[in-house]
């Protein structure tokens, strides 16, 4: 059997740090929804969090398995505050492919993430990618054993997105749609598993508090509302968007309830055709009540 296909270790979600007594397991979570979701500002939002830390894309997915992209993980590591030598460190004896590896990778992130941002406590470790579908092998191996926050949002509202951008290409554009695609197809079978919360991204920026409650809950978290407080946020460009954050300031930007409001006439004949005539569409939007 390869490792990639390992059985998962018994309490997946909970991995001892140190062994010390006192010492609480390490509660791995993962962020899956698409992109455009709002995925990254609820990142931040559970970062803000004073028992847990969320990484943004840290992309190690990506490097330990398909497209096995280092670059992109050593830019967005230094962008969470990483340093090179311990972003070449971390990789250290990692394989690709490895469940294990990949899970040992975060067990030793940990310690760094907590002196990075201050928080030297904290057991809750998570991470966000938009693009753990590329791989249907860490696809099945995550879904059944670790919290997941699985965010969505109108697809309609996801093209009217993507072609907003002005600085895109036309195949850009088609592609980003073809990964919102990609991601509904891997996730849709272990959407309705109990460790699986998902969260809407109108809920989030309508009512933020009662969302986020729902999630710290799911995560085994306090209740709070720091998240909606305007203190700086270390390194703030690991969030990706100035829309969840300034990047200046390191301070939260307002919810933007506005954001949640489409219809059919902020698209094209073109692009309503591509919605509607898409069965994966159609179903993902009768499934979760959009349309």
């Amino acid at each position: 059997m390869s490792d990639a296909a390992a059985p998962a270790p018994k309490a997946a979600q909970e991995t001892s740090q140190s062994g010390g007594e006192d010492e609480q397991p390490l509660q791995l979570f993962f962020i899956t929804g698409p992109l455009r979701t709002g995925s990254s500002l609820m990142a931040r939002c559970i970062d803000d969090h004073e028992d847990a830390i969320c990484l943004c894309e840290s992309e190690i997915t990506r490097t330990l398995y398909p497209e096995h992209y280092l670059k992109l993980h050593v830019r967005r590591m230094t962008d969470h505050g990483f340093s090179g030598a311990q972003i070449i460190d971390l990789l250290e004896r990692k394989r690709q492919d490895s469940v294990n590896s990949l899970l040992h990778w975060y067990m030793q992130a940990c310690p760094l993430a907590q002196q990075i941002y201050n928080k030297p406590h904290i057991n809750h470790l998570g991470d966000k990618s938009p693009d753990i579908y590329r791989s249907k092998a860490l696809v099945d191996f995550l879904a059944p054993n670790f919290p997941l926050i699985h965010t969505i949002r109108d697809p309609r509202a996801i093209m009217r997105s993507i072609y907003a951008q002005t600085s895109q290409s036309e195949e850009a554009k088609a592609a980003r749609w073809e990964e919102l695609r990609g991601n509904i197809e891997a996730w849709a079978e272990h959407l309705d598993k109990p460790n699986i919360l998902i969260s809407k991204y109108e809920d989030l920026v309508r009512t933020p508090e009662e969302a986020m409650g729902r999630v710290y809950a799911h995560l085994g978290l306090k209740p709070s509302t720091r998240f909606m407080q305007a203190f700086e946020r270390l390194h703030p460009r690991r969030f990706l968007w100035e829309t969840a954050i300034d990047w200046k300031s390191g301070v939260h930007k307002a919810f933007d309830p506005a954001k949640a409001e489409v219809s059919d006439a902020d698209l094209t004949d073109e692009q309503r055709a591509r919605v509607y005539d898409d069965p994966l569409i159609k179903d993902f939007m009768g499934r979760f009540d959009y349309g």
